[in-house]
């Protein structure tokens, strides 16, 4: 597989030299295109690998039994926290329309979205520090009518040693009841980037 992204992006650059410049492509024109890691930094593809893991496990977790049993309670998905380097809030935005995807499609509870209430928003990221107030939570609540909040935040950890380097990133998700900040469902998915020599 490798050999044949090879081949095409060889073929693009005889191209691009031959016509005098860069020549742009999609990766649905260009098989494998998506496969290979260009660096280390966090892409489309490793967010989506970790969203799916960590709605994978709210799918089958208590907290979605209980929403079962309080017959489709209205769930807000707050903004994302990335307490990396990257310059990726506009990738976690796009996240945020992407879980709301999932819950409605399922069918368990109702979706209210923050997205068209641009104040909350600005009053969730203004307490995205590391002195997070959950009695915050229950205000929010009330603002936007919702019983529960799904948010989250991604990190990372950066390791180098003799000219290799391994970066680690973690997306972590959970549930919280907005009356009470009660924290009903969690989990953490992972994916390693490396360049090695």
């Amino acid at each position: 597989m490798k050999a044949s992204v090879t081949w095409v992006f060889t073929a693009l650059i005889g191209i691009t030299t031959a016509c005098g410049g860069p020549t742009a492509v999609r990766g649905s024109d260009v098989p494998g295109l998506d496969d290979s890691a260009m660096s280390t930094g966090l892409d489309r593809r490793d967010l989506q690998q970790m969203l799916k893991t960590n709605l994978d496990s709210l799918q089958a977790s208590a907290a979605v039994r209980r929403w079962e049993s309080e017959e489709r309670p209205t769930v807000a998905v707050l903004p994302i926290r990335n307490e990396t380097s990257e310059h990726i809030d506009g990738a976690l935005d796009a996240l945020i329309s992407d879980i709301e995807t999932e819950l409605v499609n399922a069918g368990h509870v109702r979706v209210i979205s923050v997205l068209d209430q641009p104040d909350l928003i600005e009053q969730v990221r203004s307490q995205q520090t590391d002195a997070f107030d959950p009695t915050k939570v229950a205000g929010w609540g009330q603002q936007v009518g919702a019983k529960y909040f799904v948010t989250g935040k991604v990190y990372t950890v950066d390791e180098r040693q003799s000219g290799e380097r391994r970066v680690q990133y973690f997306l972590f998700m959970r549930v919280l009841e907005a009356a009470t900040s009660d924290l009903i469902w969690q989990n953490k998915a992972n994916v390693t980037k490396a360049l090695v020599k």
